[in-house]
């Protein structure tokens, strides 16, 4: 005769219910605090972060602001950021902020300009590290500590040697003959907060 095996069937008293009610709201409890904590964690370590962030990046728009581009400069290329971007092979320099504009004038008369430009937005003129090349490189720095390096060149000398290199991968002795002072003109101007070390 085969035996029939009894399920065990197990009754809660109300005491025991309580206990494992009371178990499961300390359980919750405690998850709902440990959340809290990684919430507040992860808001004190971006907030901050971004509030400077964004505090270098209205000082970097005003900046540009300041300097009083006229309409005659189109501009062609931005990019302005507030983070503090580092080099990945030198952490002791880091990026600009950069806009790029072109203008229907020659090298020289659009460096005049904007060294006006950049004098009366209350920066002073630190150097030309470049003086007598094809290029105008002008550092400048406030008495904050902010500096902008303003970049032009000569947008038909430049083309031509880029459009050279693209078709034959070489450049012509004809590219070489172009006025370096020559219009349209290329313009960079190029904040930063940190230092001139770019």
């Amino acid at each position: 005769m085969v035996k029939k095996s009894k399920k065990s069937s197990r009754v809660f008293t109300k005491q025991q219910q309580l206990r494992a009610h009371k178990l499961h709201q300390r359980i919750v409890g405690v998850s709902v605090v440990i959340a809290a904590l990684i919430l507040a964690l992860i808001l004190v370590l971006t907030i901050p972060a971004k509030i400077h962030d964004d505090a270098r990046l209205r000082r970097i728009n005003d900046i540009y602001a300041s300097v009083k581009v006229s309409d005659q400069y189109t501009l062609q290329y931005a990019n302005v950021f507030g983070a503090k971007r580092l080099y990945g092979y030198d952490k002791g320099r880091s990026f600009s902020s950069e806009k790029n504009y072109v203008r229907g004038a020659n090298v020289d008369v659009t460096a005049k300009d904007l060294d006006t430009s950049i004098k009366a937005a209350g920066f002073t003129f630190v150097d030309e590290p470049y003086a007598g090349s094809t290029e105008i490189q002008y550092h400048y720095k406030s008495a904050a500590g902010e500096y902008i390096r303003l970049t032009v060149t000569s947008k038909l000398r430049n083309d031509a040697f880029q459009n050279s290199y693209l078709m034959t991968g070489k450049f012509s002795d004809n590219d070489f003959k172009i006025d370096p002072n020559a219009g349209p003109s290329s313009v960079s101007l190029k904040v930063n907060l940190d230092d001139n070390n770019e």
